[in-house]
C-alpha cells in the first residue's frame, strides 16, 4: 500500500521560496462528524426559515445550530452506495421555504422535494426527469441572467443526451443540447468570449447559441485539452504508465473551471481527476490550445471541487478533497487516506515553464482522518462569524469543518 507524504507536491517548482518569499498562512479548522451514517452529497440552506444555515445531505437535513436530525426522504441503496448523488438547494414553486433537488444514478432520475413548510410533515417528491444515471450535478448560469438557477447534470452515460434543466412557469424544461453525453465531467464558462456561458466537457465544449432556449443541439468544438496521465508523485520515470482507470476511459474530469490563472487575459481551465491520481489546470495558450501543468498528483479522487476566496485575498482559492472508495476499491489509490484540501495559487518570477510561471500552494484542512470530499463539497460561512467553512460528506460520514479565523476564541453559535 502506498500513502502518500501528506506535504509532498508534484511537478511544483518553488521559484518563490528561491527568492526568499514567505509561504502564505495557513487557516485553522476544528473538524466535527455530523453524522457517522454512509453518504457523499451536500447543500445548505435554511430550511426551517430561522435565519440559520442547516445543512441537507441525502436522506435527511440537519437543524443548526446543534444539528439536530430530521428526516427528507428514504432512498434506495445499491451496488456500495446510496443512489442520491447531488443535492441542490432552490425554492422551485416560489413559497419562501427552500425545496431540495436530487440525482440518482441507478434509478435514473431527477426528482424535487417538496419542503412542507411550517406545518412541516412529509417532502412530496416530484419527478422531473427520467434519463440519467447522473454522477453530479450543480446549479449554473445558462440563460446568461447573472443568476445560478439552471440544472447542469453530468449524465454518465454515452447515449445519454447532453441537456440542462430551467424551471419556468410553473414547469420544468428540459433543453437538449447534444445527442450525447462527452465523457467524466462537466462544467460551465465563456469559452469564446461572447458573453454567452458555454458548457465544458472532457472531450470539447458546447458552444451556448444566441437564443440559448431554440430548438437544436449546440456547435460541438471538440478539445482534448492536452491531457496526459497523472502517475502519483515519485513514481520513477521507467515506470509510469497510465492506470487502469485511464486506459480505461482517459480523462475522468470532476467540475471544470474556466478562469484566468496565470493573469495573461486568457480563460484556463482547473478540474481534478475524479478517478484517478491528480488535480491539474490547463493553460490557454495565444493560439487557442490547452496546455496541462500539474497541480498536485500526491493523492487521487479528486472528485468535488469548489472555487472560493478562502483567505480573503480577492482571489479565488481551489477547495478539494480525495474522495473515499470512489469505486469500491477498483481506483487507483482508493485505500489511501482521505484528505481535504485549499489551493491558493500566484504567478512566480522569473517565470518557470514547468508549471506556466504559476506556484500552487497546499493547505492541509484535514488528512489521514475520515473527512474527504465525497461528490459535493460546499464552502460557505455556515456558523455566520465572517469566514468560510467547509462541508462534506462521504461513505466515511458527514463532517463540518470549522474556520476558526475569526471565532478562534468565540463561536457566535454557541
Amino acid at each position: 500500500m502506498r500513502w502518500p507524504a501528506p506535504t509532498s507536491l508534484a511537478a511544483i517548482v518553488s521559484v518563490a521560496a528561491l527568492l526568499g518569499a514567505s509561504r502564505p498562512a495557513d487557516i485553522a479548522f476544528r473538524v466535527q462528524m455530523i453524522d457517522p451514517g454512509y453518504g457523499e452529497t451536500v447543500t445548505v440552506a435554511d430550511v426551517n426559515r430561522d435565519g440559520k444555515l442547516d445543512i441537507v445531505s441525502g436522506e435527511s437535513w440537519y437543524e443548526a445550530p446543534g444539528w439536530t436530525k430530521h428526516p427528507l426522504r428514504s432512498i434506495n441503496y445499491a451496488n456500495g452506495y446510496i443512489d442520491n448523488f447531488a443535492d441542490l438547494a432552490m425554492d422551485v414553486d416560489g413559497d419562501g421555504w427552500t425545496d431540495i433537488i436530487q440525482f440518482s444514478y441507478f434509478a435514473h432520475n431527477i426528482v424535487w422535494l417538496k419542503n412542507p413548510g411550517k406545518a412541516g410533515g412529509e417532502w412530496k417528491a416530484s419527478e422531473i426527469d427520467n434519463s440519467g444515471p447522473t454522477e453530479f450535478a450543480f446549479l449554473v448560469d445558462l440563460d446568461n441572467d447573472g443568476r445560478a438557477n439552471e440544472l447542469l447534470p453530468e449524465f454518465d452515460r454515452p447515449n445519454a443526451p447532453a441537456a440542462w434543466f430551467e424551471h419556468r412557469d410553473g414547469k420544468w424544461i428540459k433543453h437538449v443540447v447534444a445527442p450525447q453525453s462527452y465523457g467524466h465531467g462537466i462544467g460551465v464558462g465563456d469559452m469564446n468570449g461572447d458573453g454567452r456561458n458555454d458548457i465544458l466537457t472532457p472531450k470539447g465544449w458546447l458552444e451556448a447559441p444566441m437564443d440559448v432556449r431554440a430548438e437544436g443541439f449546440w456547435k460541438f468544438h471538440p478539445m482534448d485539452w492536452g491531457w496526459k496521465y497523472i502517475p502519483p508523485s515519485g513514481t520513477p520515470a521507467d515506470e509510469v504508465k497510465p492506470s487502469a482507470a485511464a486506459q480505461r476511459a482517459g480523462a475522468q474530469f470532476g467540475y471544470m473551471y474556466l478562469l484566468d490563472i496565470n493573469g495573461d487575459g486568457r480563460k484556463d481551465m482547473v478540474t481534478g481527476m475524479a478517478h484517478d491520481y491528480g488535480l491539474a489546470w490547463y493553460e490557454q495558450t495565444a493560439d487557442g490550445h490547452f496546455v496541462q501543468h500539474v497541480i498536485d498528483s500526491s493523492w487521487s479522487q479528486a472528485h468535488a471541487s469548489q472555487l472560493v476566496d478562502m483567505n480573503g485575498d480577492g482571489q479565488p482559492d481551489l477547495v478539494i478533497g480525495k474522495r473515499y472508495f470512489a469505486h469500491n476499491g477498483g481506483d487507483p489509490g482508493e485505500r489511501e487516506p482521505v484528505g481535504i484540501y485549499w489551493y491558493e495559487w500566484r504567478k512566480v518570477s522569473p517565470a518557470t515553464a514547468q508549471n506556466g510561471g504559476v506556484e500552487w500552494v497546499r493547505h492541509i484542512v484535514d488528512y489521514g482522518g475520515r473527512m474527504g470530499g465525497g461528490v459535493q463539497t460546499v464552502a460557505v460561512d455556515i456558523d455566520g462569524d465572517g469566514d468560510i467553512d467547509l462541508i462534506s460528506a462521504n461513505k466515511s460520514g458527514l463532517f463540518l469543518a470549522e474556520n476558526l479565523t475569526k471565532s478562534s476564541t468565540k463561536n457566535t453559535r454557541r
